[in-house]
């Protein structure tokens, strides 16, 4: 009898909830972005505020890939002095924040 494996799909609403709950646990300002007619090409997932500067998180699957304008928002955004980039678990966001201190 062959054992019984599950692989256990991680969606980007389940990386989107660890992400903002790291966030409300540190204390920092958040909102998630809900996409509709009008929006921003691009606009990421997730904005905020964080040590005074604008914050965009872009969060995406192990496997997934940020469209061009995506892309292009999180490099309008840096250029402006934010701080941007794309998260694919908590520990990405964690890392890109500890890199600001």
């Amino acid at each position: 009898m062959k054992p019984i494996s599950k692989k256990i799909k991680i969606t980007e609403a389940d990386i989107t909830k660890q992400i903002r709950d790291y966030l409300k646990m540190r204390n920092i300002f958040h909102w998630k972005v809900m996409q509709g007619l009008g929006a921003t090409p691009g606009i990421a997932d997730i904005i905020g505020i964080y040590q005074g500067k604008p914050l965009a998180i872009e969060v995406k699957t192990a496997k997934g890939k940020p469209s061009e304008h995506q892309i292009s928002f999180i490099q309008n955004f840096t250029k402006e002095g934010g701080i941007a980039f794309v998260a694919r678990s908590v520990d990405d966001v964690v890392n890109n924040l500890s890199e600001i201190n």
